[in-house]
């Protein structure tokens, strides 16, 4: 975050149950922003105690205001959200070389497959796609639940054309299909 400016009026909220889309834990979340010709800027976010002191400690030289308005504050999390989702759906990147040579990709056919970072709602979701000598992240996502799960399967596979895909869970560093 960068210094900030003491002629812009800055507004800190914190709300204190959402989704922390890293840990998949609720937990209070702050924001630090300004508005500028009915437009909102961003300047800072965390979540926890910890990343909201951070931001209590960027507002103690300038004039700030404290927002507890939920509506608002929910307004500019779904906001940030909304495009951490994006980029991650958008976000392709392939895995070490060595990785389709070790277990259990190695065993595995060459596919297209669906990763559950656990059984429960929230949790992270990993489109993969293997062939022979590579292993693909496509996409990847946090889903709060069954509805988000489901449009995202969808959403891959319209986007590659898919008929089937393998949905497996991630358990302990090993795949469980």
């Amino acid at each position: 975050m960068e210094e900030i400016e003491t002629s812009t009026t800055y507004y800190l909220g914190i709300h204190p149950h959402m989704l922390d889309p890293v840990s998949l834990e609720f937990s209070s979340f702050g924001v630090l922003w300004y508005e500028e010709g009915k437009q909102r800027y961003v300047v800072g976010y965390g979540f926890g105690a910890d990343q909201i002191e951070t931001l209590f400690h960027f507002c103690r030289s300038s004039a700030y205001f404290t927002c507890s308005n939920e509506q608002v504050l929910y307004n500019i999390y779904t906001s940030i959200r909304d495009k951490q989702q994006e980029r991650d759906w958008q976000t392709r990147k392939r895995l070490a070389l060595w990785t389709a040579f070790k277990e259990p990709w190695k065993s595995m056919p060459d596919g297209w497959y669906v990763l559950r970072s656990r059984d429960k709602f929230p949790l992270h979701l990993s489109v993969v796609r293997k062939t022979k000598y590579s292993i693909w992240l496509e996409h990847a996502a946090v889903c709060e639940n069954e509805a988000q799960l489901t449009g995202y399967l969808a959403r891959a596979k319209q986007t590659h054309h898919l008929t089937s895909i393998v949905l497996t869970e991630l358990q302990e560093g090993g795949i469980h299909e």
